[in-house]
């Protein structure tokens, strides 16, 4: 094999996705892809460098010594520097990052050069690019900083920025070492407040209650240890900082800082303080800070200016301000002078900038914009602005030759602009821009014109006869889909346009064909590629197209070849060929499919049935040779020869017109030329790089000398050159003999067609008046809604061309425009509408008889019986659509049951969840206890089984407050001695006290009232460790545990007696119901019941009163029940037969056998059958049963009086039973009810102990993490120390061995003034004083000032010391010359005595030189030990801290926090809020208040016994008075009586009374004559009734009569049913017809989903009601004060 050649690089185009920088004053460079682009913006010509390992990372640019550095984009990434302009490169860093530099930076003056690297290690990286050495590090982990810059007053200061801090690097230097120091500038917020104060967390938090604790740090509460501690900041105090994003530098060492969202700010580099200069119009401090507005443009500004149209996304520093511009595209000059800031407009870009610079000289301001713009302005004339580029940015689509390919090249971006360049140089010599995505673009060989493919399925024709005049011509709208290839022949006849829903068109490629759309054909998958050969000879097109499975990975599976040829010309084909749809026929075209076994990504033909194709899988590229298949339609491939591929895949292929070149490209951005014979590799180079995504698309020249190739994601454009051997091989001469002809083929062509597109724009200046279309310019990024492009047409004459320009003209309305294929379309079905049109006709009249037909069955189905109607749906006589839309519904019905059940079982989860979890683990159930009457309603506790855990927890806790507890009385006998017995007696008395005052008050509960005491509890004045607080927090829940199962208990026996007292109610109450029943008394009963409060176990059942659908049966529950009804019908069939038991007891006795008391009130005595008649045609007989029914009758009616009065008697009983025992329960609820108040009290009180104790745990873990804290900030201070000490000492014996040499080189200067004399011993002692003089002499310095020449503010002082040094060796060369030469001296020794003043002279500023260093060691050491005394100063500030925090958390340890309970009486504060304030009372012994309590008591009885002798001598008094009026109103009585007396009358029953006997008698004699009349009427009225009710018995004869004959007629009518039923059953056998079935089917299945839907509704509700009862229940556990019923008890 033949050693592989590279390419030589043309020139590059494209744009950056970084800055544009200058390298000198007239040269811009900017990196793109893998080149380095300079222009220079005199002549703007441009040059590349091109990166020898692959893509280009971040760069930079060194103004003052031309040098470019770059950082490459690969693992182990270096830097290489290049100088300018000779390109060569100068050095190469190495070992600064792992795998990529995002930042690098040149220092203004000197050698220091910063580099950044990302991840992993994110380090700021120091050299020296002169020596290529690494000076030092300093790692920021997690910073991802936007900005690196030098100090250019100051090459050892540099700023690190990134959105979320500002860093200031300070660089010290200890002669060859070097150290990085940091300083952090703390931002401020957004409103301009300090964002995060230095003390935050040293106070109590002010929302919070009243703290008594120490005050610890935040961070300390958080329980954060180690760095985060440091850096940590509540949520509640975080603030929006300013986020920097560009930054500039001051003659003063000041920074100008940008932010994100246009504050400004200035930073002091000395005191590390920044302050806001500016803020958004939106964030203005004041309103008085505006001092005045004279105009839009100018806006005057106070300290804190608002810049309201100023962003400050880019910086740079002029003189006395500083230019920024940003997003909105606009240049502003910050002009900053003593007391006030000016803000002008100097310039619009009308486009988002990226970056500002400044030339070397300041003369010049480099802008450069978003969109591939760069702009030169120039300061001093506002009005100067050059565009010195307009590349446009965006990726390339595709890039093809223009014509045959020998001047011009034609670029296409994806956002829609296309560009001419220039193959020679480069240049950009037109360009326009299309209102639409571009998916492809390729150039017509045999015109001037470019076919670019949209989106949108439009196809544009520009015209380029005149390259510096593009202009759209034309355009075809051919599918709806998207086309994604667009490719000609290499003889320019077609193109071949491939959608993405596999359909390829074809389309005629020359204007004077008017660019006719031929036909379509179509393809199987997603087409990948697609490759037309032309046969010269043969005049025959081959189209090769590659797809594969749509949706699938490309790079796997099958995929399918597609051959088709182009014969002759297509336009005027035949229908044969084309059908009037437009479709190419398959036969015509010989189309045929070949599948591949392997995955290709890419195919190419040639004219000798050769197929290469590319296997991304095996990274190979195989020839293959066609040969026939099995059938016409599909051939087969043979593998002649596969050679290796690319590394990285997809790749894709590319063959020359010529067919003797193969191009390889891929994704590893290589290009591999290779031999189509041999397949050998002789030439391959990197144009793009693999980051980028590789190459995008390749194209070569007839020659194949010129390659023009695009990347996917660079945006760069690359042409390179190749030489091709023109050396006496018979096959070179065949391909120039072909290219020769090629050429001069295609110039005819191009010449003939370019007539064409002229007279096409003719055209379009004659009907510019009727459509005026606007011609694209030289713009950039077109906006969206606007199209500047020009549509025309072309006919030879006037007319013609006027119809194609008005078909062919662009809609700006964006109407929907029909396309070529639906115009096919339209045209082949109205062709076929014309064709059949009678057949269709006849059609449509048989359909509108059967639609007639099918109207008068549908009428005459609605009018007959209900059981022949059918249903609406089998009048569908499109069943195929019936079943589709019944499949239809039963996949969304499927869905939705699916839906459906997910979401039951989830919810069914949840409740399963929730139930395990609040009902089934709970070992007390939560209920309510309602009362009957009084409404009360009392919640037991819900108790959750303690775990072993807990119980295991509280058994060790008791075993040692046990163990403690003996211990202590133990050493309370050995110490304490036994007092005597007087002293015994008080002391037990106090004891008594002391215990009750223990058991009131300093327990701090009434836990001991409640009867549940806990003797292991400790006295909250002995709670001092953590181990007892965590004890008495166990012990506490175990009594809280206790009380709540203690009041549990009771509440059960209350619940208990409820339900005794229900049933007891409900005994009464069936007693109540028979009472009334037998008084015949309607009134309602009340019967109690458990409501679902008290009985929550309930919920869990559903009731068949609940579920309101319809229960959903089985088939064998269905037939189970048909069984169970007619065996219940046979029963009661057999129940009705003829008992003559029953009957005979029913007639003899009344249907009974003994008669009951209760049955007396229903018992009448039988009338005579003669009481009907009148009295007078009775008989002696029947007067005497006359009367005997009377008497009869009478004790009937008295006994039912008293029986009635008896149970009346007994039904006031029970309801009083009833009424005082639900009032008994009532009372028992209410002593309940106040009892579990008194236990929700001593659990609160409880609780607040378990509080109170968790806070002071708290306290202490505080006081313990800020005890770590401090001792982690200690131990790594000390390591910290001991380093900067070892450091110390080092740079110590630096300074000690530097000082002993610069020692040695003073000495040795010394030297040369004592050996002065000797060394002109030889010359006379006069001369050698005046030499010795002369020896001493040194050049004066300059001191005046040479004014400067430069716009630049930062070269003056470089200038002034380049400056110094030329005039002293100026004046040095003027001390040696002859002039100063003393008389009669030998000119030998004058040369001798300069060249000995010259080496004197060096010395010294050897010296100098080392004393400067000298000098700045020392300060090095200097600053070294004065932060070891800072550091050992920090450490004792820490151990003062710690042992303040240790002497604090004893405090705490001893400062007890003690809840006592105290009477109502006890408390004297007022209490206003919620929780009284004591901080100002004080807490006294109650001695103090019974003393006064016992004199205020002596007081009041003095005056209570004082009050009642008062009182008893006033009721002596009243009593007195009260007799006196008596005695007056007895004397008012017997006045009266003596009047009333006097006034008497006397009527006729007085006097009958008087003067009768017997008036009782009488008066008796009266009673019995009208009990006698009442007697008659009873009599009269019971023969009345006996005559209705014998009436009565006849009717009810009468009725079972009928009712008799109806049975009959009613078996009959049965027998008339079955055999109706088995004639319809035999019928139905007869005539079976499927349709029914499938009716039944459906209609079963609609009623089982009715029925599931029902049941869904339902358990939907349950769900409703569990989450209710959940609700209930959470607020039962966890009941909230605030909720609570307040009563009142007076």
């Amino acid at each position: 094999m033949d050693q592989v050649k590279s390419l030589s690089l043309s020139w590059v185009k494209g744009y950056t996705t970084q800055k544009v920088l200058f390298i000198n004053n007239n040269t811009l460079c900017y990196p793109c892809g893998n080149f380095l682009i300079f222009v220079d913006i005199d002549i703007e010509v441009d040059k590349g460098l091109q990166c020898e390992t692959g893509s280009i990372g971040a760069f930079t640019t060194n103004t003052s010594k031309q040098i470019v550095a770059f950082a490459e984009q690969q693992l182990n990434p270096s830097i290489y520097m290049y100088t300018f302009p000779e390109l060569t490169k100068m050095a190469v860093l190495a070992g600064g990052a792992e795998l990529e530099y995002t930042l690098l930076e040149f220092s203004y003056t000197g050698s220091f050069f910063a580099s950044f690297s990302s991840i992993p290690e994110f380090r700021l990286t120091i050299w020296n690019w002169q020596t290529k050495a690494r000076l030092c590090s300093e790692s920021v982990m997690g910073m991802q900083p936007t900005v690196l810059s030098f100090n250019p007053m100051n090459q050892l200061q540099l700023c690190l920025a990134s959105e979320e801090c500002l860093l200031l690097w300070n660089i010290e230097q200890c002669d060859d070492f070097h150290i990085l120091k940091r300083k952090n500038i703390k931002l401020p917020a957004e409103d301009g407040s300090v964002a995060a104060p230095e003390d935050v967390g040293m106070g109590a938090d002010s929302n919070a209650l009243t703290y008594y604790g120490p005050k610890m740090l935040i961070s300390a509460q958080a329980g954060l240890v180690g760095d985060m501690a440091n850096v940590f900041v509540p949520g509640e105090l975080q603030m929006e900082i300013v986020q920097p994003v560009s930054v500039c530098w001051t003659t003063n060492s000041d920074l100008y800082v940008g932010c994100k969202k246009g504050h400004l700010l200035l930073v002091d580099s000395e005191l590390h303080k920044a302050v806001m200069l500016a803020a958004p119009a939106a964030e203005q401090f004041s309103q008085d800070d505006l001092i005045s507005i004279p105009s839009p443009s100018s806006i005057m500004m106070s300290v804190y200016p608002a810049l309201k149209l100023c962003t400050v996304n880019t910086l740079a520093f002029y003189k006395n301000g500083l230019f920024t511009a940003g997003k909105d595209g606009m240049l502003y000059y910050i002009k900053v002078e003593s007391n006030r800031v000016e803000v002008e407009e100097c310039w619009s870009a009308d486009l988002p900038v990226r970056n500002i610079a400044f030339s070397r000289d300041y003369q010049s301001l480099l802008i450069a914009t978003e969109e591939g713009s760069v702009y030169i302005y120039k300061p001093p004339q506002k009005d100067n602005v050059t565009k010195i580029l307009a590349v446009h940015s965006g990726d390339f689509v595709s890039a093809a030759l223009l014509g045959t390919g020998r001047q011009y090249c034609v670029s296409a971006r994806m956002l829609g602009i296309v560009q001419v360049w220039s193959l020679v140089d480069g240049k950009n010599l037109s360009s326009i821009s299309l209102p639409i995505k571009i998916t492809d673009m390729v150039c017509c060989p045999s015109s001037n014109q470019v076919a670019v493919a949209t989106e949108t399925g439009r196809i544009y024709y520009i015209n380029l006869v005149n390259v510096e005049n593009p202009r759209l011509v034309h355009q075809t709208h051919v599918h709806n889909m998207p086309i994604n290839i667009l490719k000609c022949d290499y003889a320019g006849q077609y193109l071949m346009a491939a959608c993405s829903d596999g359909h390829m068109f074809t389309l005629s490629a020359k204007p004077s064909k008017q660019f006719k759309v031929i036909g379509y054909t179509e393809v199987k998958g997603e087409i990948l590629g697609c490759f037309l050969a032309y046969h010269m000879s043969k005049k025959i097109v081959n189209c090769l197209t590659l797809t594969c499975q749509v949706g699938g990975e490309k790079s796997q599976g099958t995929t399918l070849l597609t051959k088709f040829d182009l014969i002759g010309d297509l336009t005027t084909a035949s229908p044969a060929t084309i059908d009037h749809r437009g479709m190419m026929n398959d036969v015509a075209i010989r189309k045929q499919y070949c599948q591949t076994e392997l995955p290709l990504t890419s195919a190419v033909l040639d004219t000798e049935q050769h197929i290469y194709a590319y296997c991304t899988l095996t990274r190979t590229i195989f020839k293959y040779k066609i040969i026939r298949g099995l059938s016409n339609d599909t051939f087969n491939l043979i593998t002649l020869t596969k050679v290796e591929g690319h590394q990285l895949g997809p790749g894709f292929l590319y063959l020359s017109a010529n067919q003797q070149c193969l191009a390889s490209v891929a994704k590893d951005g290589c290009i591999q030329l290779r031999d189509v014979s041999s397949m050998a590799l002789h030439s391959e180079t990197q144009c793009h790089s693999y980051h980028s995504g590789g190459v995008k698309s390749i194209t070569l020249s007839l020659d194949c000398c010129t390659i023009l190739t695009t990347g996917v994601h660079n945006g760069t454009l690359v042409c390179s050159t190749e030489r091709v051997d023109t050396g006496g091989v018979e096959q070179t001469k065949a391909v120039l003999d072909y290219n020769r002809s090629m050429i001069s083929m295609l110039d005819q062509s191009c010449n003939a067609e370019d007539k064409v597109l002229t007279m096409l724009d003719q055209q379009k200046v004659t009907y510019s008046s009727k459509d005026k279309l606007d011609r694209i310019s030289d713009v950039s990024f077109p906006t969206p809604g606007t199209l500047s492009v020009v549509s025309a047409s072309f006919h030879s004459t006037q007319s013609f061309g006027s119809s194609i320009y008005s078909s062919q003209k662009i809609d700006h309305s964006g109407s929907p425009e029909s396309t070529w294929l639906e115009t096919k379309m339209a045209e082949a079905i109205d062709k076929d509408n014309r064709k059949h049109s009678e057949a269709k006709a006849k059609l449509k009249q048989g359909i509108k008889k059967l639609r007639a037909t099918i109207k008068r069955m549908m009428f005459e189905n609605e009018n007959v019986a209900e059981i022949e109607r059918l249903d609406q749906h089998e009048f569908n006589l499109d069943l195929k659509e019936q079943k589709r839309l019944h499949a239809e519904g039963e996949e969304k019905v499927a869905k939705v049951r699916e839906t459906i059940e997910l979401e039951n079982l989830a919810n069914q989860y949840l409740c399963e969840v929730i139930k395990r979890e609040c009902w089934d683990k709970m070992a007390v159930k939560g209920r309510t206890l309602e009362a009957f009457f009084s409404g009360l309603a009392v919640s037991n506790y819900p108790m959750r089984e303690r775990s072993d855990k807990e119980l295991e927890l509280l058994r060790k806790i008791v075993q040692q407050r046990t163990i403690e507890l003996i211990d202590l009385k133990a050493r309370k006998d050995i110490v304490e001695t036994p007092p005597k017995k007087d002293e015994k007696e008080d002391e037990e008395a106090e004891d008594e006290d002391s215990k009750e005052e223990e058991t009131t008050a300093l327990k701090g509960s009434l836990t001991c009232q409640y009867g549940v005491r806990n003797q292991y509890l400790y006295k909250q004045l002995d709670l001092h460790t953590k181990d007892e607080k965590i004890n008495q927090i166990v012990l506490l829940q175990d009594v809280i545990y206790n009380i709540k199962t203690t009041f549990n208990k009771e509440f059960d026996a209350t619940y208990k007696q409820k339900e005794v007292e229900i049933a007891r109610v409900k005994d009464r109450t069936v007693r109540i119901k028979e009472i009334l029943q037998q008084l015949d008394m309607d009134e309602e009963v009340w019967l109690p019941s458990m409501s679902k409060r008290e009985m929550p176990e309930r919920e869990f059942e559903v009731q068949d009163s609940e579920v309101t659908a319809e229960r959903y049966l089985t088939p064998e529950q269905k037939r189970k029940l048909e069984e169970e009804y007619k065996a219940e019908q046979l029963r009661l069939l057999a129940a009705k037969a003829d008992n003559w038991r029953e009957r005979a007891l029913k007639n003899m006795m009344g249907g009974v056998l003994e008669t009951k008391k209760s049955d007396i009130l229903k018992t009448e005595i039988p009338i005579p059958f003669f009481m009907d008649k009148p009295e007078y045609e009775w008989t002696e007989e029947q007067v005497k049963q006359a009367k005997e029914y009377a008497l009869k009758e009478q004790e009937l009616n008295e006994e039912k009086d008293k029986y009635r009065k008896t149970l009346e008697s007994e039904l006031r009983k029970l309801q009083a039973s009833i009424t005082e025992s639900s009032s008994n329960f009532d009372d028992i609820m209410n002593k309940l009810f106040e009892k579990k108040v008194r236990t929700e009290m001593i659990i609160y009180q409880e609780e607040l102990k378990i509080c109170n104790l968790i806070f002071s745990l708290r306290i202490e873990e505080e006081i313990q993490n800020g005890d770590a804290q401090l001792n982690y900030l200690l131990t790594e201070q000390k390591e910290f120390l001991v380093l900067k000490s070892q450091m110390t000492q080092n740079t110590k014996l630096m300074v000690d061995r530097f000082r002993e040499t610069y020692d040695d080189l003073v000495a040795e200067d010394r030297l040369f003034d004592r050996g002065f004399r000797k060394e002109f011993s030889d010359v006379s002692t006069s001369m050698v004083e005046q030499l010795y003089k002369l020896y001493k002499r040194r050049p004066k310095a300059q001191m005046q000032k040479i004014r400067m020449t430069t716009a630049n503010p930062f070269e003056e002082q470089l200038q002034l010391m380049a400056e110094d040094d030329t005039h002293f060796l100026a004046a040095m060369e003027e001390l040696d010359s002859l002039n100063f030469k003393p008389e009669n001296l030998d000119p030998a020794v004058w040369s001798h005595f300069c060249e000995s003043r010259r080496r004197k002279i060096e010395s010294e500023h050897q010296v100098k030189l080392k004393s400067v260093i000298l000098a700045e060691m020392q300060m090095f050491l200097q600053r070294r030990m004065e932060e070891d005394e800072h550091s050992a100063q920090f450490i004792n500030n820490l151990s003062q801290e710690l042992s303040n925090l240790r002497e604090t958390k004893s405090q705490f340890q001893l400062n007890l926090m003690v809840q006592l309970v105290l009477k109502q009486g006890q408390v004297e504060v007022v209490s206003s809020d919620f929780i009284p304030d004591y901080s100002n009372s004080i807490l006294l012994h109650k001695g103090v208040v019974e003393d006064l309590n016992s004199t205020i008591q002596l007081l009041g009885e003095k005056k209570v016994a004082s009050m009642v002798e008062c009182k008893d001598f006033r009721k002596k008094i009243v009593q007195v008075e009260w007799e006196c009026r008596k005695m007056l109103m007895q004397m008012d009585d017997l006045r009266n009586k003596i009047r009333d007396i006097l006034k008497l009358r006397i009527t006729k029953q007085a006097q009958m009374y008087l003067r009768e006997a017997n008036y009782e008698t009488q008066i008796n004699a009266d009673i019995m004559g009208m009990e006698r009349s009442v007697e008659g009427q009873e009599k009269f009225h019971s023969k009345v009734i006996k005559k209705k009710q014998d009436i009565i018995k006849d009717l009810e004869k009468k009725i079972a009569q009928l009712k008799r004959e109806m049975k009959v007629i009613d078996r009959q009518l049965k027998e008339q049913h079955i055999s109706v039923s088995e004639r319809q059953n035999i019928q139905e056998m007869i005539t079976t017809v499927q349709s029914d079935q499938d009716v039944r089917t459906r209609f079963r299945d609609l009623i089982q989903h009715n029925k599931l839907m029902e049941l869904s509704r339902t358990q939907a509700e349950d769900i409703a009601i569990l989450r209710a009862e959940l609700e209930r229940q959470r607020m039962k556990t966890f009941p909230i004060l605030a909720e609570a019923p307040q009563y009142t008890y007076n």
